[in-house]
């Protein structure tokens, strides 16, 4: 045997400690991200979920991997403190992406099931849409563009401070008030040399301080008018002032691509519930002014739906729900294995002309999910929780702060570098981010610039809130809000078990009203009164409002935006339906023969 000496032994520490670096973290601790760890792991435990609790969650009573999970009961929904909606927000997104088994069958996820029902895109001729029950081996369609509109159900716009507007489309003989108030018949818009916008009649006579005719009843002070310039647009408030957007954050009709050149497609579906609900409004024989949060209301549903010889929901407790998922396919991605995937029939396009796609027709494709919206009603909040969550790899973050475990307040820089789905090489908050470059019209997608190809977005208020005002009574500042965002993100990922594909996504937040009261548009602590949005009531989606977000962390009471800055009717003294949940007022009742299958 070879004797052992010193200079051997510092040799082999060498070479371990060569092979420690050169590992990757994933190969070493257990419940972290891909290759670093995305969120702090020293945040104050401010919301976290108990082994008991969560175990309960399971259909078993126990955590497995990849394992069914029961949904939130809403019916008996404590609503004590922030943390009750973030663990509402947690179990129904683990339910929705549980694989199905038992009574919502062997196949797919339970938002595949027949719980749930598909909802059409508007139909271009009528504007209604229709529910369509999930189907064993029947695929979802998924569409390459979401409606992101406001109260009056008109695009959006985002002025360069961050406010936003909703936009009325120029009309065919437009008609604009003069300086002397009187209404005159638009011409034609010019601008000169420099920019400067004249209005001239049908006569070529300039209009002086022209004004726009806002129809839309809801706000109208936050609608703008859109005028053509050429091919270009020019907006003006209800004043006359022209208001400038930031490149491409003008119109809701926006397409977004991944950096694995797949287009992002959307699928919209609403709970049993919810379907027989608003059925049941439909025909006058349940209360439509507001959404159900009670055991009375729930049993009334599960009443009406007998009268009609409809299965009963499975889990009637969930009461009301809406969810907006955003997905991509899953050819190219870099790592598959960390996505919830379906199968599911999406637009196929003529691309002869880099700048204008033509759908021509319909193909099948594995998605994988990177976002979604979980909405749903709950017992002492009709205007509904709103959560969202992503999947870890989406887009970078600004920079944000969070309180650690010795109560001490820490700064995370922003994202930068590769690695992202929608961000091709993050900078920091300078420079271009959140840039529209295509959007969709007539079922064709416009490009703006084809060589633009990276996309480049970030979610401004990493969760949900801004860097300079408290977001709800609860927590004194933005980094105790952030810090429990982060930390039940940490309990619950930690406590999933083994592989469980649910690890690689996370809740942005979730907001709702302060007493459960309608909704009046304003974001706390601005508003003061009950109504304003609070939780992490600035909240955003960057695979679903890319292009709707303010574009500083700073927010001011004039550019605060919240779901219900356009989920909302501040003109009406309730929390209806029609104006929580944009879809509820076109969908088409159930067909009288509705049929579906649940074990």
């Amino acid at each position: 045997m070879k004797k052992i000496t010193i200079k051997s032994i510092a040799l082999l520490m060498g070479l371990l400690i060569i092979l420690f670096l050169g590992c990757k973290k994933k190969d070493l601790v257990a419940n972290v991200d891909s290759d670093y760890q995305y969120l702090p792991q020293d945040v104050k435990q401010s919301c976290t979920v108990s082994d008991a609790v969560f175990n309960s969650w399971f259909a078993g009573k126990k955590a497995t991997e990849n394992g069914l999970v029961s949904p939130a009961n809403s019916v008996t929904f404590p609503h004590n403190n922030n943390c009750d909606f973030y663990q509402w927000s947690e179990q129904m997104f683990l339910w929705i992406t549980s694989p199905s088994s038992g009574q919502y069958g062997n196949k797919g996820t339970i938002m595949e099931s027949p719980v749930f029902y598909n909802v059409s895109p508007q139909d271009p001729v009528t504007g209604k849409r229709k529910l369509t029950a999930h189907q064993p081996n029947v695929l979802l369609n998924a569409a390459s563009t979401i409606n992101q509109s406001g109260p009056n159900r008109l695009p959006v716009l985002i002025d360069k401070s961050g406010k936003m507007f909703e936009i009325e489309s120029q009309k065919k003989d437009e008609k604009v008030k003069n300086d002397a108030n009187k209404l005159v018949l638009l011409g034609s818009v010019k601008a000169d040399a420099k920019g400067i916008h004249s209005f001239l009649d049908t006569k070529g006579n300039i209009i002086k301080k022209p004004k726009p005719v806002i129809d839309s009843k809801i706000k109208p002070s936050e609608v703008v008018q859109e005028f053509k310039v050429g091919a270009k647009s020019i907006f003006l408030d209800s004043n006359g002032n022209e208001v400038e957007s930031e490149q491409g954050q003008a119109g809701s009709h926006g397409a977004l691509m991944g950096e694995n050149q797949s287009l992002v497609y959307y699928i919209t579906m609403v709970n049993d519930v919810y379907a027989y609900y608003l059925t049941g409004v439909n025909e006058g024989k349940l209360n439509g002014n507001q959404f159900p949060t009670t055991a009375s209301a729930r049993d009334s549903i599960l009443a009406y739906a007998k009268t009609k010889g409809w299965a009963t929901p499975p889990d009637a407790d969930a009461l009301a729900m809406e969810i907006k998922t955003s997905w991509v396919e899953v050819k190219d991605l870099p790592n598959p294995e960390t996505y919830v995937t379906i199968e599911a029939t999406i637009p196929t396009y003529d691309k002869t002309n880099p700048n204008k796609w033509v759908e021509n027709g319909q193909t099948t494709a594995k998605l994988a999910l990177v976002g979604m919206h979980v909405v749903g009603s709950v017992a002492g909040h009709p205007e509904m929780i709103w959560a969202t969550f992503e999947h870890e790899k989406n887009s970078p973050n600004s920079a944000y702060a969070y309180v650690d475990k010795n109560n001490k307040i820490k700064q995370v820089a922003a994202d930068t570098g590769k690695g992202w789905l929608f961000n091709g090489n993050a900078n920091d908050t300078t420079g271009a981010q959140n840039i529209q470059n295509m959007r969709v019209k007539d079922n064709t997608i416009l490009i703006t610039n084809a060589a633009l190809t990276s996309p480049t977005a970030r979610r401004i208020m990493a969760w949900g809130v801004a860097s300079n005002t408290p977001p709800n009574a609860e927590d004194k500042t933005p980094a105790d809000s952030n810090s429990q965002i982060i930390s039940i993100n940490n309990s619950v990922r930690s406590k999933l078990v083994g592989n469980d594909i649910r690890k690689n996504y996370l809740l942005i937040g979730a907001t709702w009203t302060f007493g459960g009261a309608a909704p009046n548009g304003n974001v706390y602590p601005y508003g003061g009164t009950n109504g304003d949005a609070i939780g992490t009531g600035q909240l955003s989606n960057s695979t679903m409002e890319t292009y709707v977000q303010s574009p500083s962390s700073a927010s001011t009471e004039q550019n605060a935006i919240s779901c219900f800055s356009c989920h909302s009717n501040s003109n009406n003294n309730g929390v209806l339906p029609d104006d929580l949940s944009h879809i509820f007022e076109d969908l088409l009742p159930l067909p009288a023969n509705n049929k579906r299958v649940i074990k």
